[in-house]
């Protein structure tokens, strides 16, 4: 039967309303799969895509661990220093943009062309490149207000190596370069090299250093890639905030054994001796006096109280100088002043003089002269065969040869010997102790050889006048160059010939002779505690290293002589007593006249001076010292004095000093220091 035309419309629209619901429902079918696709199976991906549309990874620099001295004052430290940076980002800056980039930052076009070519060459978001370091308010104020017209700059707080006390125990605290980023550091001398990674502790542990580790943040920026805000305000919550923010962890914390206080007091008195002898008019001075070093050292453990070096050289260039680029106007002034240091190339009427990069407290090894005696000394009571007194007419004649004195000292015991310096008395000893037993005993005292110390590199070793070092020196010459004699054995005797100790050594010898024979390790780092609990993580404890096998009778009765070198002791005086004359407190000490040769003149002698105080009877001593001046004339008229200030501080706030350390240094220096230019030259 036939449909009548209504019906078959009827049907041909249910058909197509069949259809339509067909490919509807297919449709939301299909979404619905793409859907489920795009939010569950590649929800997280594709989350992680659009969030690095929007945004960029950022490192956070972990500030570098605080360097403390024994009473907590700040050595060095990190101070947040603003930078601008520039970040990458697909449309880069227009060149207006860059001009008026440019007039903000003082710095040129190119710079800014140049780091957008950095980015574009491996434009990884979250290194970006530094285009001015140490931004003023100024600056950063401008940036802010044109934040718009500069796409991809933003500004960033990084911590600035910062030392508070300037060339305070510069060569000890060394100075930083920059490393692989741009924001990071690394130690490159001194205890900020040594103490920059991890450290190997000497029972065998590991430990973080100065160096901290770097955290990171993510920053929201629009589709010019300019930054909106920190992310952390409202886009990341919960778990998933903790899964991009890590924040930075700063180094540990290293805490020295230098008092800031008598380190100071160490290095102007250096200083100020040095400038003295260069002024000085009286015979045999003006000395050239180019450098010097002064160490003190706690006897009962062998922690380094002070270890001062001239000249010396402020940290902070370095430090600035590694987050600074060469555009920046300041650069060239900056740079000059870490060349000087670097390249250091100076010369003091006609010598050269060690620059102030040089600890010379540990890096500068020089005969020790007279303050050698005391070890002859010991070396002949150990063979029996200390003088008991001898004649010094002024020259000692041994196998057909002339061997001089200073001066004529007349009829001399073993404390007048001491106390006056009489080479003539020594050169006896000497040739009756025989050089076996003075090297013996020299190396107990650790005297030619590395002290020890683990807490800075490049200690020099030294030499100890040997017959095997003297057939070494002159390998190559003729034999009878190569043995040894009588006569070096007397050269030997009195701190001539082939020694050559560092300051350091020496006040490790003093420390020993002090403390009545026990040879610590010397040591500069006391504790590392944690940077951000302050957890003590490793504590130092007094390491001896051994102890001198001699008599107690013979080191006290050392110790009893040198007590000569600052007093008056009836007739005569000691060497130092011109200097140590008002001292409160009693001080055992030795000068010593370093000579350099016979071509040179007297001037350029090297200038010694040991202590070791208190030395009163029934005291224990406490500090020891050794100072030297290169080319500074005499002991006592050089190093006398320096010596003299460093005790004055120690010993502040007793025996009637005032209280403050530099306060006392300087009340008696200025006293000492013109008696000192009438003592005499030993």
């Amino acid at each position: 039967m036939a449909m009548n035309p209504e019906e078959l419309a009827q049907r041909r629209r249910l058909r197509r309303r069949n259809v339509l619901m067909g490919l509807l429902l297919a449709w939301t079918v299909l979404l619905l799969g793409r859907l489920y696709v795009l939010q569950v199976v590649m929800g997280d991906e594709l989350s992680e895509y659009a969030a690095g549309q929007r945004l960029r990874k950022v490192y956070v620099p972990a500030p570098r661990g605080q360097i403390l001295d024994r009473r907590g004052q700040v050595l060095a430290t990190s101070l947040p220093a603003y930078s601008a940076y520039l970040v990458y980002t697909r449309q880069g800056l227009d060149p207006e943009a860059r001009r008026l980039l440019s007039g903000i930052l003082d710095i040129p076009v190119e710079a800014i062309e140049d780091a957008e070519a950095q980015l574009r060459l491996k434009p990884v978001p979250e290194i970006p490149v530094r285009l001015k370091a140490e931004l003023t308010p100024a600056e950063i104020t401008a940036l802010a207000e044109n934040r718009e017209r500069l796409p991809g700059v933003i500004v960033e707080a990084q911590p600035l190596r910062h030392y508070p006390g300037g060339t305070l125990a510069a060569q000890v605290l060394g100075y930083v370069r920059e490393g692989q980023r741009p924001w990071q550091l690394r130690g490159v001398s001194g205890i900020e090299g040594t103490y920059d990674q991890e450290v190997r502790l000497p029972s065998g542990g590991v430990v973080r250093g100065l160096a901290g580790v770097d955290g990171q943040r993510l920053v929201e920026v629009d589709a010019r890639g300019r930054p909106l805000a920190d992310v952390s305000q409202y886009l990341l919550l919960g778990a998933e905030a903790e899964r991009y923010a890590v924040p930075p962890r700063p180094g540990n914390t290293v805490v020295l054994t230098l008092d800031a206080r008598l380190q100071r007091v160490a290095e102007e008195a250096l200083a100020q001796r040095i400038q003295e002898l260069r002024r000085l008019r009286s015979d045999p001075c003006p000395c050239p006096a180019r450098n010097g070093a002064a160490v003190a050292i706690d006897v009962r453990t062998g922690a380094i109280l002070a270890m001062a070096s001239y000249p010396a050289f402020d940290p902070n260039d370095f430090a600035r100088q590694a987050f600074m680029e060469p555009s920046d106007p300041r650069y060239p002034q900056v740079a000059r002043r870490v060349g000087a240091v670097v390249n250091w190339d100076a010369t003091y009427r006609g010598k050269p003089v060690l620059g102030p990069a040089m600890n010379l407290a540990i890096q500068a090894a020089l005969p020790p002269g007279s303050t050698f005696k005391p070890i002859t000394a010991l070396a002949a009571m150990l063979r029996g065969g200390l003088p008991r007194s001898v004649s010094c007419t002024g020259s000692f004649v041994f196998a057909g040869n002339e061997f001089g004195d200073w001066r004529s000292h007349g009829h001399v015991d073993f404390d007048e010997a001491i106390g006056r310096s009489c080479n003539v008395y020594f050169y006896q000893a000497g040739l009756n102790a025989g050089i076996d037993a003075i090297v013996q005993v020299a190396t107990q005292f650790g005297l030619g050889q590395p002290t020890g110390l683990r807490d800075l590199a490049d200690e020099v070793t030294g030499s100890l006048a040997t017959p095997e070092l003297k057939a070494k020196v002159n390998a190559r010459g003729r034999p009878e160059e190569r043995r040894w004699y009588g006569g070096d054995t007397l050269n030997a005797a009195i701190g001539q010939g082939l020694h050559a100790f560092t300051p350091l050594q020496m006040a490790v010898y003093t420390a020993t002779l002090a403390n009545g024979g026990t040879r610590y390790r010397p040591y500069l780092v006391q504790e590392i505690r944690d940077g951000r609990t302050g957890r003590v993580l490793w504590k130092a404890q007094p390491d001896p290293l051994g102890t001198v096998d001699l008599p107690t009778a013979y080191l006290e009765r050392v110790r009893e002589a040198m007590v000569t070198v600052t007093r008056a002791n009836g007739g005569w005086s000691g060497t130092a007593y011109g200097v140590f004359r008002d001292a409160p407190y009693v001080v055992a000490g030795k000068t010593g006249t370093a000579e350099v040769g016979a071509n040179e003149p007297e001037y350029e002698n090297h200038g010694w001076f040991i202590a070791f105080a208190p030395a009163g009877e029934g005291e224990e001593p406490e500090i020891a010292v050794a100072v030297v001046i290169h080319a500074g004339g005499g002991g006592a008229l050089a190093a006398g004095p320096v010596a003299r200030a460093i005790l004055d501080a120690y010993f502040a706030g007793r025996y009637g000093l005032p209280d403050d350390p530099r306060e006392a240094a300087e009340q008696g220096h200025e006293d000492a220091a013109q008696r000192a230019t009438s003592v005499p030259a030993d």
